[in-house]
């Protein structure tokens, strides 16, 4: 009797603990089974701001050649000589290079003998013609139709002449470009032809023989932010500094402007005049052009934070309709922790502030 009270207790108690047990490991298993939730990464968002910063702007520009020409074949042949090498300081209608052609020589030696035989056919002609007018005057001794076809003749000798000295004037030209020689005085920068090798007009040359440049005199081309465009002046100095050549400072004038801006950056393209006659700046050099400002009116700045510089480009990171997008800008003035940028934005335009180039295009943004 005893006995079986004990079991009956004790398959009790353990049903109770059983059931005890259930809904805190039912809890568990949930927590288990559902899915952990990964917290977004915060971004901070901004403005674009309109302001007027400081009273002059640092802009990138680049030296390029003041002339610079490629000069290809005008004429079909092999190189015979190049008197000029990569480096070369060469005059104005110095010879460069002379080219063989045999085949256009003998055509010119055909066309100058087609051209004395028209010559001479129309002198008899001529001779012809006058000696039947002086006998027309005897009545009866020349008919109509003689002195018509004489006439005829003379004239049709005459349009040969002509058509047969234009050809030799023509071949007298491809025979003039056999000697290459400079447009103007400059340096020879590149050389891609030797003794003997074969050029020809148009397609077959797909490089340039010779590229000549003039150096004495460069052109410094910088694009200007549109809000600074309004100061400019033609014939305007100009100072930068190059970074091959620290402490010094360079200047040039201001001497032609595109008239126009360039839709991505809001600018205007700027050539400034730069001489150089010693040579010491070159084409491809970059400088750091200081343009004095009485403050651009209406220049849009951000937080420095919010511009990204990569190996290929400079953006912020515009949120629109809640998504990112990259926006190329170019950098102007720094105030404090704001930076002057040139591209296409708006005032209020909302931006990542705290952006970084692992925040990909077309990220959702709420």
């Amino acid at each position: 009797m005893f006995r079986f009270t004990f079991v009956t207790i004790a398959v009790a108690a353990n049903l109770g603990l059983l059931v005890g047990c259930q809904p805190s490991e039912s809890a568990e298993l949930r927590r288990k089974a559902s899915p952990q939730r990964t917290a977004k990464p915060a971004y901070e968002i901004g403005t674009v701001s309109q302001k007027s910063l400081g009273h002059s702007v640092n802009l990138p520009g680049e030296f390029r050649a003041f002339q610079e020409i490629s000069i290809y074949p005008r004429a079909n042949g092999f190189v015979e000589q190049v008197f000029v090498d990569r480096g070369s300081s060469v005059r104005k209608g110095q010879v460069l290079m002379q080219i063989d052609a045999p085949e256009a020589q003998e055509q010119l030696v055909a066309a100058r003998s087609k051209a004395l035989r028209a010559e001479a056919l129309l002198v008899a002609s001529q001779e012809h013609y006058k000696r039947l007018v002086a006998s027309s005057k005897v009545p009866g001794s020349v008919s109509a139709l003689d002195l018509e076809t004489a006439e005829a003749r003379v004239r049709a000798d005459s349009a040969t002449v002509v058509g047969e000295q234009a050809s030799y004037r023509a071949m007298s030209k491809i025979e003039s470009y056999l000697t290459v020689r400079a447009p103007f005085d400059g340096v020879i920068t590149e050389r891609n032809v030797h003794p003997g090798a074969l050029v020809g007009v148009g397609a077959a040359q797909n490089r340039p023989m010779l590229i000549l440049q003039q150096q004495t005199r460069l052109r410094l081309v910088v694009d200007v932010p549109e809000a600074y465009t309004r100061e400019l002046q033609q014939g305007q100095a100009i100072a930068f500094v190059v970074n091959s050549f620290p402490g010094k400072q360079f200047q040039g004038k201001i001497s032609r402007r595109s008239g126009s801006m360039n839709q991505q950056f809001r600018s205007e393209t700027v050539e400034i005049d730069v001489p150089n006659p010693s040579r010491m700046l070159m084409p491809g050099m970059f400088a750091d052009i200081t343009l004095q400002s009485k403050g651009s009116i209406g220049a849009l700045a951000v937080p420095s934070t919010a511009v990204v510089t990569s190996t290929e480009r400079q953006y912020v990171i515009k949120v629109e309709n809640g998504r990112t997008r990259y926006v190329d800008v170019r950098q102007g003035q720094k105030t404090g922790d704001l930076t002057e940028v040139f591209g296409n934005l708006r005032p209020a335009d909302r931006i990542v502030v705290n952006a970084r180039e692992d925040i990909q295009e077309g990220t959702e943004i709420r």
